[in-house]
């Protein structure tokens, strides 16, 4: 930690906004000592955003594992007839851009566990 070619040291210098939806950032500093830090005993972490996929994406990933005859339509018949579009699932959302989804890894779970439940409709023919 003390080798200057591999110690990283950080200052905050508080910074007031004239209104809190002015700021860049909300942050909330506790003095060492006070009440507040001493109810903090750990540090946690969440996760702040889901890997996304595309349609295409999760079409081309059947394909490679071993579903050829999987396509965007059999995709778009799924998700239509599993409702998977509901916010409520947890499956995806809307994308950056207008009129697209992105999918979670729970939905590229799901379309895995359906590609394997139909594999005789999936499996090329040989």
């Amino acid at each position: 930690m003390a080798d200057p070619c591999f110690a990283y040291r950080v200052i905050f210098v508080p910074k007031s906004a004239a209104r809190a939806s002015a700021a860049d950032v909300a942050v909330e500093f506790v003095k060492p000592g006070s009440d507040e830090a001493s109810e903090i005993n750990r540090v946690l972490l969440k996760e702040v955003d889901k890997q996304r996929y595309t349609t295409g994406q999760i079409v081309k990933m059947m394909n490679s594992d071993g579903f050829p005859r999987f396509k965007q339509h059999h995709h778009t018949q799924l998700w239509k007839a599993l409702n998977a579009r509901d916010h409520n699932t947890g499956f995806g959302r809307p994308g950056d851009y207008r009129g697209t989804w992105v999918w979670y890894d729970s939905w590229l779970a799901r379309v895995r566990a359906h590609c394997q439940e139909q594999k005789d409709r999936y499996v090329a023919l040989t």
